[in-house]
């Protein structure tokens, strides 16, 4: 009797430990792998900096927020209220004095705004440029449009317009912008090709709605005999559509962005062609960097998107 009972105990023991083996080297099934996955929390907290509080960026607001969405990252968004150097500068600083994780920024002005990148990576701070560089500083990257090139889109985009002949008026943003910069010297560069089409001038505001829309108004009243208007900034075009309801204008005008209003300009006809910098790719990117810099991975200096045209015959 007592050798059944022990014989029936041994077997069940048997059975429990093997069931226990092999319960613990079962495989994750995909569906807990994808639920591990949507909990995986990062941690860290990034601070995206623009040059100016602007409908441009709305895009790149987006796609960055959703990128760190999925890692678990925390994102603040900050920009000065109008295109000032002092206002970035001191954002820069407390987001320093804050200890943030990582930094992306756009700067106003690279000359004043270089000293408190490099302050950041001595902290140990990763910093990426996004939009407008600043390239003397120790970023660790730029990622947006290669200005210089969208300088010659454009200049080749007005020029075929006027069938590679006629006088233009430009208009800009800040001066010390080096993304403007660039891009005028890529307008200047495709005038230069076409002995027929010349700048007539070029005018430079405060990188304020109002002073870009003054600027326009007196680009129009001192030159009556121009062909074509240049809009380089984000600010440009809007004016532009402003004035040319204004004044009923018929003349070619190329700028700068895919905002709702510049689309709606291009379907009434005031807007002959603009340019669009393809911005919603930067916010993912911008998110990506710093999180490859923070774990220690090499990045690509330079990361360009592309341009593209739009006409009014887009859809």
């Amino acid at each position: 009797m007592w050798k059944w009972i022990f014989t029936i105990l041994g077997l069940y023991i048997c059975i429990s430990i093997i069931i226990l083996f092999s319960e613990s080297n079962q495989p994750v099934l995909q569906e807990d792998s994808i639920q591990n996955n949507e909990q995986l929390d990062l941690g860290y907290t990034f601070a995206i900096i623009y040059p100016v509080a602007h409908p441009f960026f709305e895009k790149v607001t987006k796609t960055a927020r959703e990128q760190a969405d999925n890692l678990g990252i925390n994102i603040i968004i900050d920009a000065p209220k109008i295109a000032s150097a002092e206002d970035q500068a001191k954002i820069l600083q407390e987001y320093i004095e804050l200890q943030v994780d990582g930094i992306a920024i756009g700067a106003t002005d690279p000359e004043k705004i270089t000293p408190i990148i490099n302050q950041a990576i001595d902290q140990e701070i990763p910093v990426v440029s996004f939009d407008t560089d600043a390239p003397n500083s120790n970023r660790y990257a730029y990622i947006g449009t290669d200005n210089y090139l969208a300088g010659l889109h454009i200049g080749e985009t007005v020029a075929k317009h006027l069938n590679y002949s006629g006088e233009l008026i430009v208009s800009s943003g800040l001066p010390t912008m080096e993304n403007l910069q660039l891009r005028i010297k890529g307008l200047k560069a495709v005038v230069e090709r076409y002995p027929d089409l010349t700048i007539e001038e070029i005018s430079f505001s405060d990188g304020t709605a109002p002073d870009t829309l003054s600027n326009i108004e007196e680009l129009v009243d001192n030159h009556h005999d121009f062909d074509g208007f240049v809009g380089i900034d984000s600010l440009a075009g809007p004016a532009a559509i402003t004035v040319w309801k204004a004044h009923g204008l018929d003349k070619t005008a190329v700028t700068f962005d895919d905002l709702p209003i510049i689309l709606e300009g291009l379907k009434n006809g005031q807007i002959t062609s603009t340019i669009s910098q393809n911005q919603s790719e930067w916010g993912k990117l911008l998110i990506k960097r710093l999180v490859e810099l923070k774990n220690g991975e090499n990045v690509k200096e330079k990361e360009f998107t592309e341009t593209i045209e739009m006409d009014g015959m887009a859809e």
